[in-house]
């Protein structure tokens, strides 16, 4: 997949000395409740990071001034057809509410529909999660509805997609 640069992130691919900082992130209870995995150690990143880079799916989201790592987004496959996957990012507690979720799915949407040719872009998201919903929004995804009691939490999900045609126009 290689690198995608936007003006002020570097997303890229996982390195092995990436799992203290990914372990740092996965910290933040936010991150836990949003329903994206997680690890409870530093050996544990690292073997998910191994997964990650085995399947090119899930990025890291470093900031192009310092590659300090703050965050990880990814489109995934959900077994639906070939040209649809499905968003997932974070971004870690001290970097939010800079722009910076916005930027990394910018560049991962143009990534996804100019480079790899998709046709659908979908992100699911905890109804609480207002403010990545919000991110969404900004985005141009369209939410299409809310799965009630959906979560493992037993809290409802809201479905977003981008369309390729809304986002290339």
């Amino acid at each position: 997949m290689g690198n995608i640069v936007t003006r002020r992130l570097r997303i890229k691919e996982w390195q092995p000395s990436d799992a203290p900082a990914l372990y740092d992130i996965f910290q933040d209870q936010e991150i836990r409740q949003s329903g994206i995995c997680f690890c409870s150690s530093i050996e544990e990143c690292q073997r998910i990071i191994e997964k990650w880079t085995e399947k090119n799916e899930m990025k890291a989201i470093c900031r192009k001034e310092d590659n300090c790592l703050i965050g990880l987004i990814g489109l995934n496959d959900m077994g639906r057809y070939e040209q649809y996957k499905e968003l997932e990012y974070a971004i870690a507690a001290d970097y939010r509410r800079n722009g910076y979720g916005a930027e990394a799915v910018r560049g991962m949407l143009d990534f996804g529909f100019r480079k790899l040719d998709l046709s659908v872009i979908a992100a699911w998201v905890h109804a609480a999660n207002i403010k990545s919903a919000r991110v969404l929004e900004k985005c141009g995804f369209t939410l299409e509805g809310r799965l009630r009691r959906h979560g493992r939490d037993r809290g409802d999900t809201l479905c977003y997609s981008i369309l390729s045609e809304e986002f290339l126009n």
